[in-house]
């Protein structure tokens, strides 16, 4: 019983991280293909938007657990928590998208090697910026909200902004 909370907690956890980035990132994505569509270039970008949202809600739930995130979290107002954290979790989540590409490109090549070569070579320095503000942006909003929430109380500022104006105890 005790292996299978484990797992569905986490499971949960990851899962409501990997729903606010693919809501997130999906928009993005949604606006990148719209642009092209008026060049006529064809993109799918379903597959790479799902396999990158759940590398990064992996990401994001260890990173949530590491003492950093905790001392920023306590020791810091919300928005310099927010500034430290974003700027920590870019610095973390970055490798770890391009180890995505990477194995992408291993599939196709077929050793590591050429893989990484084909990373290197692909790699097109507006693109990646682009990749590094959004998830920046993203991680912000995420860092952001759970910051208020924790000074309110886990939960509060949800039930504040669903609720239809009625007295909120906070």
């Amino acid at each position: 019983m005790g292996m299978l909370s484990t797992v569905k907690r986490e499971a949960w956890r990851t899962g409501g991280v990997a729903l606010y980035l693919f809501i997130c990132i999906g928009f993005f994505t949604t606006l990148g293909k719209l642009m092209l569509a008026t060049y006529q270039i064809e993109y799918y970008p379903l597959l790479p938007t799902v396999i990158g949202t759940l590398a990064l809600a992996k990401v994001v739930v260890l990173l949530d657990m590491t003492p950093v995130a905790m001392r920023l979290e306590t020791r810091h107002p919300i928005w310099l928590a927010t500034l430290y954290k974003t700027l920590f979790y870019c610095a973390v989540s970055t490798p770890v998208l391009i180890l995505e590409r990477v194995w992408h490109f291993h599939r196709e090549a077929g050793s590591w090697k050429e893989a990484v070569e084909q990373t290197w070579t692909h790699a097109d320095k507006n693109r990646v910026l682009a990749k590094v503000l959004i998830v920046g942006f993203v991680f912000a909003c995420y860092h952001l909200y759970h910051g208020i929430d924790h000074r309110l109380g886990k939960g509060q500022l949800w039930r504040m902004i669903v609720s239809r104006g009625e007295d909120v105890s906070v």
